[in-house]
């Protein structure tokens, strides 16, 4: 598939010299749905990659990495300054934790609406240091595990659990890896969690994510931590605990598909699963595939509730 192939290409940390021929316009809209056009934009200004491409694509995509560089530095400011005097244990989920860490510069990831996880018994005493930071507006979730707390500017999502929605945190506190930069408490997940919080975030928008997120789980199927045999049957355990087998199996699909170069490790993560259970992941795989799902990056509810673990 053209779109893919230029989608793969741009997508790359280093990329190919020249960009496969696609519809350029097609390419420029599944780029911005799907947060992808940041990264995209800095591969066609500073590498190879970039040259002969038309001026208007290129025109397009500026001004999303300028404003992504732009809401990553303030977004990061934002939370480092009402993490500073936070002292209770942290953990930065999603873009805040991946951008300095999977990401080779600060504009390649969104960050979006920053997220945290707390411990259950420390969500109260957060919140309320946090309202003296001015984050003072707080809506609870559905089911008492997750929170939202602005200050007018931005919001920040705090969960509980490995899964938002989700009590346990299957030992995503035991294995967190400091983060000083961003304040004396605050860390980010090990490698394994990371990749499982990010199964579950597939999982509960029915493995029809944006490509973002797929980029994500790319990443992390690259880290060291996952290459040993034991940490891969440590995480395929942890996932069958926290009911994100059927996910895992989706999500290594949906990465090799979108990813080839990652599907070594996908397939050698992946759990097995019933004949049953596989065939109704698989359906959803394949939907998710489906290329005009490209231009439309939303998740099926109907979908989530075959993924998601009762």
């Amino acid at each position: 598939m053209a779109l893919l192939d230029a989608l793969r290409a741009l997508t790359a940390f280093h990329p190919p010299d020249t960009l496969p021929p696609c519809d350029l316009e097609e390419l420029a809209d599944v780029l911005d749905a799907h947060g992808l056009a940041p990264l995209a934009s800095y591969q066609l200004e500073t590498r190879r990659i970039g040259a002969g491409v038309p001026r208007w694509l290129r025109e397009r995509l500026l001004p999303l990495y300028q404003g992504t560089v732009n809401d990553n530095v303030f977004k990061l400011v934002t939370l480092k300054g009402a993490l500073r005097e936070v002292d209770v244990p942290v953990v930065l989920l999603e873009g805040a934790a991946y951008v300095d860490w999977l990401y080779p510069h600060l504009a390649f990831r969104p960050i979006g609406e920053p997220r945290l996880a707390v411990r259950g018994a420390d969500g109260a005493r957060f919140a309320a240091q946090l309202a003296e930071a001015g984050f003072a507006s707080a809506t609870a979730g559905p089911g008492g595990h997750t929170a939202v707390l602005g200050d007018g500017r931005i919001e920040i999502r705090i969960q509980e659990g490995l899964v938002a929605g989700h009590g346990d945190d299957h030992g995503l506190f035991d294995r967190r890896e400091p983060f000083a930069a961003v304040g004396r408490t605050v860390s980010r997940p090990a490698a394994e969690d990371a990749l499982l919080v990010t199964v579950a975030d597939l999982a509960l928008a029915g493995l029809h994510a944006p490509l973002l997120v797929l980029l994500d789980l790319r990443e992390l199927l690259c880290q060291p931590a996952l290459g040993d045999a034991a940490q891969v049957e440590a995480v395929r355990a942890r996932a069958a605990r926290a009911g994100l087998s059927r996910a895992l199996h989706g999500a290594c699909a949906l990465a090799a598909h979108f990813f080839p170069d990652v599907a070594g490790p996908a397939a050698n993560l992946s759990p097995g699963l019933g004949h049953a259970e596989r065939a109704a992941v698989d359906a959803i795989v394949e939907s998710a595939k489906d290329p005009a799902r490209l231009r439309l990056p939303r998740g099926a509810e109907i979908a989530a509730r075959l993924v998601v673990a009762p």
